[in-house]
């Protein structure tokens, strides 16, 4: 974590105890040594160790051996005896080559708890980012039309959205896009089997719909024999090429059903509550790309090929990269270049980040590599985040062999099964408010499932796990921040609340349970811009499910609203105040927004 938060400022803590060590190994250098690490890169060093019990800061001392001379065990023991010196630290111990390091509980709770109560601490990271301001692009979601919007999309709208957030809460200028594949062979495919069947839509459901026919359509080319596919496939061709070229009755079926698409796709990022600065579409590439295609052949960066047209990326390791069939359409990749060049000079971009799955990993290595060959500066800057699949216990979903899960349909089942859990409270709140609340419950439910889990792995769907108010889940820790909520309500009716921060005796929180706590919602910006560089929500995620956690355990073992010393009464409730704003504040990076009482 200390490379990746090189490019903000360092939290008090960490900042004294760099600047601590780095004054007692200056002490420890033989005569005419040097230090090859600066107070404030040692700083960075300095780990949170993987139980509290070890400490709150672990720092490994193989770094240092070679300038003092010393082997790391004694270079940990010295800063040891040295470091129990300080005021900050409570205690320093060594584990082999480690130096495990003990804040003062009282220095702790003041350096945060003022801040995160009156919101300057959720300011910060922006405030001391180096690169704030610097352009990123973020481009996700990218839906086909013509296909049904299933669970599988939902982990990459929702994920990318969370990067979106987190990167704006870092400070960087960020642009969400959105690219849909409102053209390709897949949309050639559903028309031309539409127009071959003389299909009729129904009146309602026609973005699924759509998809049906596309299961079907690829059920037909796969059951055909060898001579009437390659019939097939030569009229879906032509159907392409009417698109391409924006002539024809196709091109006007293809309009009409592109709408139909683009609506469901709407009604689903509006009950998510996910928007975009800008949107794009693939069928809008495509002039630009067939130019792009003449000027860099005519370059001499792109090569003929047996017909078609690209770039030969074998020195790479990357094979050919076909960008012009030869029977003059365009490909993905084609048009990848067009809207990135795009990025680069329309929208000023400095970083362009592709939320995209998997199975594209080898299509973005060519993509990036082949604009880096165009001469492009921003391709070294060009990221893909690549997340694994959603898949069912017993396997894989796939629209084409007609396995997905539709996310409408997903959404409507999540809501009847919070329905019932929430209609004990159907004699004291309103419909209205039980609606919403089952709306954020199942909105932050499914949010959560796709966010909690490494990008990098796949996502084994099942919602009666998603759905639990037990375990590492999303209606857990929005119950954790309505027991918050309910909490700080009931102090309030007692006439305990509002205490100022200035004037609260944030000293007095010396239970373990709350240094506890403390050290979860002090770590939070270090956490939040971890998962922005490393484009890992999860890291929030997980962060989020422990400080609850934390919170739980501090609420079992030390009263809080029962306490007798008003002061300690007063410190404990801005404990839990400070946790709801950061529980708060850190399901929005989410996107999740929490009811206030269930």
């Amino acid at each position: 974590m200390s490379q990746v938060t090189a490019h903000y400022r360092l939290d008090p803590c960490r900042k004294a105890l760099g600047d601590a060590i780095h004054a007692e190994l200056a002490r420890l250098l033989p005569e005419g040594g040097t230090l090859a690490l600066g107070a404030a890169e040692i700083a960075r060093l300095l780990e949170q160790p993987p139980e509290t019990k070890l400490g709150d800061y672990a720092l490994p001392c193989f770094r240092f051996a070679k300038d003092l001379k010393k082997k790391p065990p004694e270079v940990a023991f010295a800063l040891a005896t040295a470091l129990r010196m300080q005021p900050l630290v409570e205690k320093a111990e060594v584990a082999n080559a480690f130096l495990n390091v003990f804040v003062d509980k009282k220095t702790m709770a003041a350096e945060s708890l003022p801040k995160i109560l009156d919101g300057s601490y959720f300011r910060d990271l922006a405030a001391g980012n180096a690169h704030a301001g610097r352009r990123v692009m973020i481009e996700y979601s990218q839906p086909n039309t013509h296909k049904e919007f299933h669970v599988g999309h939902g982990r990459n709208v929702l994920l990318g959205n969370a990067v979106v957030r987190l990167y704006r809460y870092a400070g960087y200028d960020v642009v969400g896009a959105n690219y849909f594949g409102d053209d390709g062979t897949h949309i050639s495919t559903v028309l031309w089997y539409m127009t071959k069947e003389k299909l009729e839509a129904p009146a309602t459901d026609r973005g699924e719909w759509l998809g049906s026919v596309y299961v079907r359509s690829k059920r037909a080319l796969s059951e055909a024999t060898d001579e009437v596919r390659k019939t097939y496939q030569a009229e879906i061709s032509a159907v392409h090429r009417q698109i391409e070229t924006q002539q024809g009755e196709v091109y006007e079926l293809w309009k009409k059903t592109r709408q139909w698409s683009l609506d469901d796709f709407a009604a689903i990022y509006k009950w998510l509550d996910v928007s975009f600065d800008v949107l794009f579409y693939e069928s809008e590439e495509t002039e630009e790309a067939q130019k792009i295609v003449d000027e860099f052949l005519a370059k001499g960066v792109f090569v003929l090929d047996d017909g078609a047209v690209g770039v030969d990326l074998k020195p790479h390791k990357l094979g050919f990269c076909i960008l012009r069939k030869r029977d003059g359409n365009t490909l993905y990749a084609t048009k990848d270049l067009s809207l990135a060049r795009k990025k680069f000079d329309r929208h000023k971009v400095a970083r362009s980040v592709y939320v995209v799955g998997d199975e594209q990993n080898h299509h973005f290595k060519q993509v990036f590599k082949v604009l880096e060959l165009m001469g492009f500066e921003q391709a070294k800057q060009c990221h893909h985040l690549s997340y694994g699949m959603v898949v069912l216990p017993e396997g894989k979903m796939s629209s084409r062999d007609g396995t997905s899960v539709p996310f409408m349909r997903l959404r409507d089942a999540m809501t009847v099964e919070l329905d019932k859990i929430l209609a004990k409270y159907a004699a004291e709140w309103s419909p209205a408010e039980i609606a919403d609340a089952a709306h954020r419950l199942c909105d932050g439910a499914i949010k959560y499932g796709m966010v909690a889990t490494d990008p990098s792995k796949e996502i084994v769907f099942d919602v009666a796990d998603w759905l639990s108010f037990d375990g590492n889940s999303g209606p857990y820790l929005m119950y954790s921040y309505a027991r918050t909520a309910s909490i700080l309500r009931k102090a309030s009716e007692q006439g305990a609340r509002p205490v100022k921060p200035s004037a609260a005796k944030f000293e007095l929180l010396t239970h373990p349970a709350e240094h506890e706590l403390v050290r979860y919602l002090y770590d939070f910006n270090q956490v939040a811009a971890a998962a922005a560089e490393l484009y890992k929500p999860s890291l929030v995620a997980s962060h989020l499910f422990y400080a609850c956690k934390s919170f739980n355990r501090f609420y079992a073992e030390v009263p809080v609203l029962k306490t007798e010393d008003a002061a300690l009464r007063d410190a404990r409730l801005g404990l839990t105040e400070a946790f709801n704003k950061t529980l708060a504040q850190g399901l929005g990076l989410l996107g999740i927004r929490p009811p206030e009482r269930m």
